[in-house]
């Protein structure tokens, strides 16, 4: 598989609350995050980059407008359905290109 701007998915990351990340802070009992379960997302990819320490990051523009943004290590895995966007194809070259680039 090979996720490109432009194409739709649909998949599942799990929710947590709390942790160092949270505006709410830690828990107090427990400690760190606490796993709410599973949430199904799905949206249009707007775009993916590579960082500087070569993780593969993608934006997602979810059916209801909002951004989600995964590290494609999570995200591969966990797509349920994928449907290559009209310029797949280009894209995908465009890709490559930028993946050989920082390699």
């Amino acid at each position: 598989m090979n996720l490109v701007a432009g194409d739709y998915i649909e998949f599942t990351l799990p929710k947590f609350e709390g942790g160092s990340f949270s505006s709410r802070g830690r828990y107090r009992h427990g400690g760190g995050a606490k796993y709410l379960g599973d949430q199904s997302y799905a949206g249009t990819v707007e775009r993916d980059w590579y960082d500087t320490n070569r993780r593969h990051w993608f934006s997602v523009r979810l059916n209801d407008g909002k951004l989600k943004r995964a590290q494609g290590k999570n995200l591969y895995p966990s797509i349920t359905l994928h449907q290559h966007g009209d310029d797949h194809q280009h894209n995908a070259e465009g890709k490559r290109a930028r993946k050989e680039f920082i390699a």
